[in-house]
């Protein structure tokens, strides 16, 4: 007797590229609080999703799906911590001669440094 076998073949997921574009996701966003930090995990993230999404089948293509938009999401967060950043620095003050006159002040004092640092801020930044 002839037995009737088949083989049955597994498709090939390919998440390993959709599991790390889901990894990146979720660090560029816990990352957005380092003054936009996530940034890079957001474009390298974006990248391994999108080819995962391309290339993957099955589970590898959803996860890729799931961390493109983590990724986008990421993106959205640290774009809006950048630029609320960017607006608290008064630019007018950000000259060549202020910043030099970081050599004048003795940066083992705290309150110099603090004082030194507040000339470039429009909001108080003094811990008193």
């Amino acid at each position: 007797m002839e037995e009737n076998s088949q083989v049955i073949e597994v498709p090939n997921q390919k998440k390993g590229l959709g599991i790390a574009g889901l990894i990146l996701g979720i660090l560029s966003i816990l990352c957005c609080a380092f003054c936009g930090a996530g940034v890079v995990f957001c474009i390298i993230g974006g990248i391994f999703s999108i080819i995962s999404i391309v290339k993957g089948t099955g589970s590898g293509r959803v996860l890729g799906i799931v961390g493109l938009v983590l990724n986008i999401l990421g993106l959205l967060i640290n774009a809006v911590m950048i630029l609320s950043i960017a607006m608290m620095i008064d630019w007018s003050k950000v000259t060549p001669e202020n910043l030099s006159t970081i050599n004048q002040i003795d940066t083992n004092d705290y309150n110099q440094v603090e004082q030194w640092v507040q000339q470039f801020f429009r909001m108080d930044l003094t811990t008193n």
